[in-house]
């Protein structure tokens, strides 16, 4: 008897705690948000993982040294360079602007949020717009601080900038350049004309994909009071395990980024990795030439074999095939990962990120063992 009365006790106190915990007031934005699904990180080995646009090929060996040595310096008890001197000057060096035009994030997805938190007012009824699709983590990210979004459809087979765009009265607009995950990319006159349309509208160019397509919005920022640039370290220079981004503006939007980021945002390693990423140059130019003759290659191969394939400025392609669902499916089943995306527009085909050429002829081989069984 005394132990029955010990365990109602306790799960009494049990379920006090939870209604306590039940009543906890959350913001009601983040309570209602819908979280950004990333893509698939399988946690057994032997897969051939074409499905998160990371690079094939490992970083450069100036990296792993780089790396090593600080480890030796055995420095880690200490806090890193908030400010990121060393990298900012790098990279303002090679991009033609000044440091005080550059702040460096954990990731570019950490730059994007930061954006969104300077200049959308939660009371403000305030929001953002994008094309669709794209990177649907902006819709995510305005959704946090209680932002609406403006989407403008994308149709192929160009996938045109809309028109009705250039007059979106939206507080920020978000144009990814090249745009997942299709790849389309946007001419210079194009952002031109966008960033003049509203001078008052912030237009954030998500460059993630540039070095795979060449064309960059960088020189505009200095004409462009309103325009900023982002860029990554995980896609063209191999560092995604690193997480390392920047944004490139006005010292004004600079300086209201730097009231909010976290003072010691990027580690001191990453930090490391990326200057020494950026300093190899020779190395990644290569890599990335190698990648974009495989994405060439891919897209013919595809097209042969009755896929509809726009043509993407990415490291990856956008793939259409009927069953596309179940296409993804049967190649997970075979240890090769590609992304499915369930989303209007977008359910009759698979994105298929560009991997070394063995890794290519082993997705051929299994779409045609694939296509072949269906008769």
């Amino acid at each position: 008897m005394p132990n029955r009365e010990k365990h109602w006790e306790e799960s009494n106190r049990q379920g006090s705690r939870m209604e306590k915990l039940m009543s906890l007031r959350v913001n009601p934005a983040v309570e209602a948000l819908a979280a950004y699904v990333p893509g698939e990180q399988p946690r057994e080995s032997g897969f051939i993982k074409l499905n998160t646009n990371e690079n094939p090929y490992p970083a450069a060996p100036e990296v792993e040294r780089a790396i090593a040595e600080a480890l030796q310096e055995r420095s880690l008890q200490k806090y890193p360079d908030p400010a990121c001197s060393r990298l900012r000057q790098s990279l303002a060096e090679r991009l033609d602007v000044s440091p005080e035009n550059i702040l460096v994030g954990n990731g570019s997805d950490e730059v994007l949020r930061l954006v969104c938190h300077a200049y959308l007012d939660p009371k403000a009824n305030d929001s953002i717009a994008m094309l669709y699709p794209t990177y649907v983590l902006y819709r995510t990210l305005a959704a946090m601080f209680n932002g609406a979004c403006e989407e403008y459809q994308v149709e192929g087979p160009d996938y045109r900038f809309p028109e009705a765009a250039y007059a979106s009265e939206a507080r920020v607009f978000f144009l990814a350049n090249p745009n997942p995950p299709i790849g389309t990319q946007y001419d210079i006159e194009v952002i031109a004309r966008l960033a003049e349309a509203r001078p008052e509208r912030l237009l954030v160019v998500d460059e993630a994909y540039v070095d795979f397509a060449g064309t960059t919005a960088v020189p505009l920022v200095k004409k462009y009071p309103n325009l900023a640039v982002t860029r990554t370290f995980s896609k063209s220079y191999a560092l995604a395990g690193m997480r390392v981004g920047f944004i490139v503006a006005s010292s004004d939007v600079i300086s209201q980024l730097e009231k909010i980021k976290d003072s010691y945002n990027v580690n001191r390693l990453s930090q490391i990795a990326a200057q020494a990423a950026w300093e190899a140059q020779h190395y990644y130019e290569e890599r990335t030439n190698q990648i974009c003759a495989t994405r060439e290659s891919l897209r013919a191969a595809l097209l042969a074999r009755g896929f509809e394939v726009p043509r993407s400025f990415g490291n990856f392609v956008f793939a259409r095939h009927s069953g596309a669902r179940e296409l993804y499916a049967e190649l997970k089943q075979r240890h090769i990962l590609v992304r499915y995306f369930d989303l209007p527009g977008l359910q009759d085909g698979i994105r298929i990120t560009i991997g070394t050429p063995d890794e290519i002829q082993a997705l051929l081989v299994a779409i045609d063992e694939i296509l072949s069984s269906r008769g």
